[in-house]
């Protein structure tokens, strides 16, 4: 494999370069040097524009860190575009609500149109993007660009080394298929947790957990609870020491003795749904703590390949475990308070 620069410039001022340098493509004076970049590059703007093909770019003019936005552009003298450039990291601190006053302030004067964009070409979790698009915000992931940036042959080194960049990390992510992958590259644990908020109907979560082992990569989902406690499903990705689906206590009083109390009274509820669990390998009680793992939750074909659709089945019989429970507990709480 030849030599990439975007393989060691993986920082996101690196990327805020490129598609800055991209922009500017877009301009039809630059048409003359490669038209086929430039044409390119007008894609990439209606893109970020949410415009059809036959809407016409003529000028643009383009650059960074304007009061602290990624990048900026203006087109046609009509419309300026804040785009807040993501990697691997999400937002913080409201920054993106402060870039949208600050281009809001600029640009009452002015007639243009304004369009706030959240481009990321790393991953992250669904519901996270969702919060972005309720700010104002148009989210351009890493598909999107790929579909622009392989409409037609290039032969730009700098275009094309971006391009094979993102198409690696795009292949590494859809490569959770095999389990093996899940659990040895980052990329792929994050792939297979997209495919599940894909397939789950119910809020669902996932981010990286820091801990004194060395942290995790943490899913999780399906809240209930009863009067005693909260429980949820949690999926732990630590890679090297493998990866396993937990039940989580929460909002309780922790006590060994309560864990040991309530795995115990769940476990014919899982019985009945054909699930194994088992106490963790050493209880801990915490503001939350693992009450029980489950056992043989991943299944793999002879060539192996997650069965994620048995997965998700094994999950739903957990929920179904844990809402009968809950069900069940409820019911004892009224029949007590009614004798």
């Amino acid at each position: 494999m030849k030599p990439n620069i975007f393989n060691f410039a993986t920082k996101e001022l690196s990327q805020d370069g490129f598609f800055t340098w991209f922009l500017q493509w877009a301009d039809s004076e630059h048409s003359q040097y490669d038209k086929q970049l430039n044409e390119t590059s007008k894609d990439f703007v209606r893109l970020l524009l949410g415009k059809t093909t036959d809407f016409e770019i003529n000028k643009i003019i383009a650059g960074r860190q304007w009061n602290n936005i990624d990048i900026w552009a203006e087109i046609n003298d009509e419309y300026f575009i804040a785009i807040e450039d993501k990697t691997n990291t999400g937002e913080h601190s409201e920054q993106l609500e402060r870039y949208k006053q600050i281009a809001t302030n600029h640009y009452k004067e002015k007639n243009h149109k304004l369009v706030f964009v959240y481009l990321k070409t790393g991953n992250e979790s669904l519901t996270t993007l969702k919060k972005i698009t309720e700010k104002g915000y148009h989210t351009i992931d890493r598909k999107k660009v790929l579909n622009v940036l392989n409409k037609r042959p290039i032969t730009n080194e700098i275009f094309n080394d971006f391009k094979d960049y993102l198409t690696i990390i795009e292949n590494t992510t859809n490569s959770y298929t095999k389990f093996e992958n899940i659990t040895s590259k980052w990329k792929a644990g994050e792939g297979f947790y997209i495919t599940l908020q894909e397939n789950i109907s119910e809020w669902t979560d996932w981010r990286y957990v820091a801990n004194q082992m060395g942290g995790f990569l943490g899913f999780w989902y399906h809240w209930t609870g009863t009067a005693e406690c909260s429980l949820y499903i949690q999926i732990e990705n630590s890679f090297e020491r493998g990866i396993k689906v937990v039940v989580k206590i929460a909002d309780w009083n922790p006590s060994v003795d309560t864990l040991r109390k309530i795995l115990s009274e769940i476990q014919p509820f899982a019985k009945k749904h054909s699930l194994t669990i088992s106490k963790p390998n050493k209880f801990r009680a915490g503001s939350s703590s693992t009450l029980a793992t489950i056992q043989n939750a991943f299944s793999v074909d002879e060539d192996g390949n997650l069965e994620i659709e048995e997965f998700i089945k094994m999950l739903k019989n957990i929920e179904k475990t844990l809402d009968e429970y809950c069900a069940e507990k409820k019911t004892q709480q009224v029949t007590a308070v009614l004798i």
